[in-house]
C-alpha cells in the first residue's frame, strides 16, 4: 500500500512538471494573424481568401455562425459601414495589442489576438475605438475556426443608420391605443399582462419591444410592440389569435386605433386585415 501511494505521489509530480503547452508570439502563424489585420485594414480581401479553409466557421459575439462565404460577405459589408479602419500594431511585450498562439501537447493549435477596432461610420459619421478579442484554431497552415469577443453596438448602430438612409429596414412597430373596459381592475390587469410578456419573451425572440403604458386617469393603454421582421410580427398574430389569452385580452380591454409603422410587406398586410389597422411607411429618421 505504501509502495502504491509512493508511485501515485510521483506520477502526480511527473505530471505536474510536464508541459501542456508552449506560447510563441513571433512564430509563422503569429505573424499570418498580424497580416490578417494589415489586409482587412488595406481592404484586400483576397488574403482572407488564401488562409481561411473553405470549411472554416465563424462564431460571432452573439453566437450565430457562419461559413466561409458569408464570413467574407461580412467583411465586405463591413467595409460598407465603415471608413478608415485601422488596428494597432502588436510588438509581443504583453503590454497593450497582442497577439500569440499556443502549441497544445495533443496537437491542437489556437492564436489569440487583443486589439482595438477604429474607424469612422459611413452613415453615422462617428469616430469609434472598439476593444476586441478573437481566437482561431488551425488545421496545417489554415484557419479553421474563429470566435469573436466584442461589443456589436456600433456595427448595430451603423447598419440601423445605413437602413435609414436608404429606406430598406424590415423592422416593424405596432402602436395600439386601447380603452380599460368597465369593471376591469389594475391589479388583475396587470397580473395577466405579466403572462403576456413571459409568453413573448420565451416564444418570441424577434420581438425586441414590447411595452404597456396607462394615461394618467387609468382609463387607457397605449401598447407597444416591436419586430425585427414582417415575418416576426405574422408569427405573433398567430401565437395570439391562435392562443389561449386573445378572449381574456379583448375583455379587458376595447381597442381605439391600430398603427403599423415600417416596410410592411403584403403578406403581413394579407394577415392583419381583420384588426384594419392603420399602415405608416418610413421617410426619415432610423428606428433601432
Amino acid at each position: 500500500m505504501k509502495n502504491f501511494a509512493l508511485i501515485a505521489i510521483l506520477s502526480l509530480l511527473l505530471s505536474c512538471g510536464q508541459e501542456f503547452a508552449k506560447i510563441k508570439v513571433t512564430d509563422e502563424k503569429s505573424k499570418i494573424i498580424e497580416k490578417i489585420f494589415e489586409e482587412v485594414s488595406a481592404e484586400n480581401i483576397e488574403y482572407l481568401e488564401e488562409v481561411f479553409s473553405d470549411k472554416m466557421k465563424m462564431v460571432n459575439p452573439k453566437e450565430i455562425e457562419f461559413n466561409k462565404s458569408s464570413f467574407i460577405l461580412g467583411i465586405k459589408d463591413m467595409y460598407d459601414l465603415f471608413d478608415n479602419i485601422t488596428f494597432e500594431s502588436s510588438d509581443g511585450d504583453t503590454d497593450g495589442s497582442e497577439i500569440e498562439t499556443n502549441y497544445y501537447s495533443n496537437g491542437k493549435v489556437w492564436t489569440s489576438i487583443w486589439n482595438n477596432f477604429s474607424a469612422t461610420g459611413k452613415y453615422t459619421g462617428q469616430e469609434i475605438n472598439i476593444p476586441f478579442h478573437i481566437s482561431y484554431q488551425w488545421e496545417g497552415n489554415k484557419i479553421i475556426e474563429e470566435f469573436q469577443f466584442f461589443d456589436m453596438t456600433a456595427f448595430e448602430n451603423e447598419a440601423t443608420a445605413r437602413n435609414a438612409k436608404n429606406n430598406t429596414s424590415q423592422k416593424i412597430s405596432f402602436l395600439i391605443e386601447m380603452r380599460i373596459n368597465k369593471g376591469k381592475k389594475l391589479n388583475e390587469i396587470k397580473s395577466f399582462l405579466s403572462e403576456l410578456t413571459s409568453l413573448m419573451r420565451k416564444n418570441e425572440p424577434e420581438g425586441y419591444d414590447y411595452g404597456y403604458y396607462i394615461s394618467g386617469d387609468g382609463k387607457k393603454v397605449t401598447l407597444t410592440e416591436k419586430y425585427l421582421t414582417s415575418e416576426a410580427a405574422i408569427k405573433h398574430a398567430d401565437n395570439f389569435e391562435g392562443g389561449p389569452n386573445m378572449k381574456t385580452f379583448l375583455e379587458m380591454f376595447t381597442l381605439e386605433s391600430f398603427i403599423i409603422t415600417g416596410n410592411s410587406t403584403e403578406q403581413l398586410k394579407d394577415r392583419l386585415k381583420a384588426w384594419i389597422p392603420i399602415y405608416r411607411t418610413p421617410i426619415g429618421g432610423w428606428s433601432h
